[in-house]
């Protein structure tokens, strides 16, 4: 398997989009190790509710020079926190593991792997072969009866200029090939902040004071990277594919939805064609990233419009009179749309679905209801609350009727981004004072800080490329 990517930056001033172009030549070629690895998988997922105590040790290193072991230090802490992101081992914490000598897999210590009750050992060996870095890696047993034998082998090539983005290809293909679970330690998310922004006069008055900018950085926080530069409003991404990611922007004196494609130079394009009277918003993508839904004021009143990627087929899905709707995200599977309508209340957004052609439209809940995003696992989750404090919840379908809410009650908790396998969930909280970004897994448990600098809000999580 060989898996290349290339990330472009752009800056943007007024309606100008220019490109920076920072082509990292980020390249991880994985080989199997073992002729038998198919077999030892299966003996390792025949439990997958079992959470197996995984150690993972520094990495052996070969001739080893500062650079080298630098590399070889990141991608062993990297990759210890994608794989404890996931849950799906118990990861022995590496002050623990430091105890214990780093070996090779020929000569390691068993006996010490064993009083620190570890089931398994991921042991790394590291060398340079010109200008990239040999990684192989192995999964073995701590028992006495599997000792030495390895239940996942892999070989990898890497740039040793760019040991994160290593970590976390081995981290995807581990928990693909050890737990059949789709990873996201490769994937990203967009937000809006205003850490690096002056002060814009001269828009509506609802949105004078602070610019925000649209930032991209790895699904952990590192590797933070402004993309829009025109010192205006930027706000709400939306990735339409791995590549492609749209936001909502006042740069030209009003809101529209502006779509970028990072990885090849280009213009941007404005699909939903707003102006001065007709203004767009919350755009959000179809699964197959051909689609934009968004909310429009074009009738009057606020409603969901979808129109295809390249401006074409607009389409009022929802024209109840004297209500306001928006928010709108797809199903895993694009034949339907969720949204909030106030049709019922006059004032007070609710949450409501219906089929991408408009028809069926229903409500599924009565509470008030705002940003709701629609995750493979059969929920949705979704702003609850009147304020001044909001809290992330969820609607099961799994267990309709009710909402189930994951935070906690502390500071606010609002627009929630669900991760593409549906495990975890990113929003942005003032629970540390300003409004960062955090992710929180779908149960409620782990709670963790993504930002610090500045307010950061909007999230969205990129999907898995494939």
């Amino acid at each position: 398997m060989r898996i290349r990517t290339t990330f472009i930056g752009f800056a943007l001033a007024a309606v100008v989009f220019s490109l920076i172009i920072r082509e990292r030549d980020d390249a991880v070629v994985a080989m199997s190790l073992q002729a038998n690895q198919q077999d030892e998988l299966a003996l390792a997922l025949r439990d997958p509710g079992r959470h197996y105590r995984l150690a993972l040790p520094e990495f052996t290193v070969g001739t080893p020079d500062a650079p080298l072991s630098a590399a070889a230090r990141t991608i062993a802490e990297v990759l210890w926190n994608d794989i404890n992101f996931e849950r799906e081992f118990y990861m022995i914490p590496r002050v623990d593991a430091a105890r214990v000598p780093v070996a090779a897999a020929e000569a390691l210590p068993y006996q010490q792997w064993a009083e620190l009750d570890a089931d398994f050992v991921l042991v790394g060996a590291v060398r340079r072969t010109g200008t990239d870095l040999t990684l192989e890696l192995r999964m073995v047993s701590v028992k006495a009866e599997n000792r030495g034998k390895p239940y996942f082998a892999m070989g990898y090539t890497c740039k040793e200029q760019n040991p994160r983005f290593c970590a976390h290809s081995i981290a995807d293909d581990f928990h693909k090939q050890a737990r059949n679970l789709d990873g996201v330690a490769r994937t990203k998310l967009a937000f809006s902040s205003d850490r690096d922004s002056s002060r814009v006069a001269g828009r509506p008055s609802q949105t004078e004071g602070q610019g925000k900018e649209i930032y991209v950085a790895d699904y952990d926080g590192a590797g933070q990277l402004r993309l829009t530069v025109n010192r205006s409003l930027n706000i709400n991404p939306s990735w339409a594919t791995s590549s492609l990611l749209s936001y909502t922007s006042y740069s030209s004196g009003f809101p529209d939805i502006y779509l970028a494609n990072l990885a090849t130079p280009g213009r941007l394009t404005r699909p939903a064609a707003g102006n001065d009277r007709v203004q767009n918003q919350l755009g959000a993508w179809s699964p197959d990233g051909s689609k934009l839904a968004y909310m429009s004021n074009e009738t009057g009143d606020m409603d969901i419009w979808i129109v295809n990627r390249d401006g074409s087929g607009r389409q009022n899905l929802t024209s109840f009179p004297k209500a306001d709707e928006g928010s709108p995200t797809w199903s895993p599977d694009g034949s339907q749309i969720a949204f909030t309508s106030t049709r019922a209340t006059g004032q007070t957004p609710q949450l409501y679905v219906m089929n991408s052609a408009g028809t069926a439209q229903r409500r599924l809940l009565d509470v008030r209801v705002d940003r709701p995003t629609w995750s493979q696992q059969k929920f949705i989750a979704f702003t609850v609350g009147g304020g001044p404090g909001h809290d992330i919840g969820i609607y099961d379908f799994n267990s309709p009727g009710g909402v189930r809410v994951i935070t906690d009650g502390q500071g606010s908790n609002e627009s929630p981004a669900v991760a593409p396998n549906g495990r975890h969930i990113a929003f942005f909280t003032t629970r540390w004072g300003k409004q960062q970004i955090a992710i929180i897994d779908s149960d409620g448990k782990n709670i963790r800080q993504i930002t610090n600098s500045g307010n950061n809000m909007y999230p969205s999580w990129q999907p898995i490329a494939r």
